[in-house]
């Protein structure tokens, strides 16, 4: 049950950052708006590490899958976010990073013992996508405006976002949550100040009350309790479930982009969410029945290099 409430946390904290970055955007460039969130989020967790008087990882190995995860994650995921949405709608964004599942369950499959990808995994991914595109042709319509390349280069960011939760699944589940997400995050948030510091005027940052009370909620919820969360449940549940949060969290997106920016909402959004839970219930019951439950991947390097430092 503890699993569940969470992971419903996340559902509604996620879906509710679409729209706080939309709403961030308008105050301040992209990068310094990225930047500036992952440093209240990692002084958040620094604070934390400090008065639980925690060690950090040792290792070289460790610390290459830490950086390797840190830089796909908080440097090529969300610098990417950041950048398109200021030319698409929040909803369409969320709907986009939806492809997430199908690149964690294609990594899974290859790298991740007891994750193989099964008929049954496919038909949910399927029908959970499908309810996602349901949900985006009844309610979230691309400007017309919009650059071409602008949704084809959100789709860098699910990729990227895969590769860094397959990195801490395989190799990285051992570590202390609180602990990785600092490192990881540091290192995401130093890149994204340099590469602020080259392509933005940090003038344009308006330190106002709307951009301050965005930042805060993605820095606090949206980054430190969200990602805390998320590796603490990767190291109890698959990861190609927990990617199925990115199928719930533009049903979110949509409805409080309907009542918070004035998006469209219509009929199609309870269809579409219908058939992603639809879609949720046959990748995390049917293709699990018969199976015991999943424990941690056992990963020699990783208790090998900390020991042995």
């Amino acid at each position: 049950m503890t699993d569940i409430l969470l992971f419903a946390s996340l559902c509604l904290v996620w879906g509710a950052t679409w729209v706080a970055i939309k709403i961030g955007l308008s105050e301040s460039p992209p990068f310094y708006g990225a930047a500036f969130r992952f440093l209240v989020a990692w002084a958040a967790l620094a604070a934390l590490v400090w008065y639980r008087r925690q060690k950090w990882p040792r290792g070289r190995r460790i610390w290459f899958w830490i950086i390797a995860g840190g830089l796909a994650m908080y440097f090529g995921s969300y610098a990417v976010v950041y950048y398109v949405e200021q030319y698409i709608d929040s909803a369409l964004a969320a709907i986009l990073f939806a492809s997430y599942p199908f690149f964690v369950a294609i990594g899974a499959h290859f790298q991740i013992p007891g994750e193989r990808l099964t008929p049954l995994k496919v038909a949910g991914l399927v029908i959970g996508f499908v309810g996602v595109v349901i949900v985006f042709g009844g309610s979230a319509t691309a400007p017309g405006t919009v650059a071409w390349w602008a949704p084809a280069l959100m789709l860098v960011s699910p990729l990227s976002s895969a590769v860094a939760s397959i990195i801490v699944k395989r190799h990285l589940t051992h570590e202390d949550p609180v602990v990785l997400n600092c490192a990881q995050m540091g290192i995401g948030m130093i890149v994204l100040f340099a590469a602020a510091a080259v392509a933005e005027d940090v003038s344009a940052f308006h330190w106002n009350a709307k951009a301050i009370g965005a930042m805060l909620f993605l820095a606090l919820f949206g980054s430190a309790y969200a990602f805390v969360t998320l590796y603490y449940l990767m190291r109890r549940r698959p990861v190609t479930q927990l990617s199925l949060v990115a199928f719930i969290t533009p049903v979110t997106a949509t409805i409080l982009g309907w009542l918070i920016l004035d998006e469209r909402l219509t009929w199609a959004t309870a269809l579409g969410a219908l058939l992603v839970l639809v879609g949720i219930w046959v990748v995390n019951v049917l293709a699990e029945r018969g199976k015991g439950t999943p424990s941690v991947p056992a990963i020699p390097e990783s208790t090998a290099e900390s020991s042995a430092s």
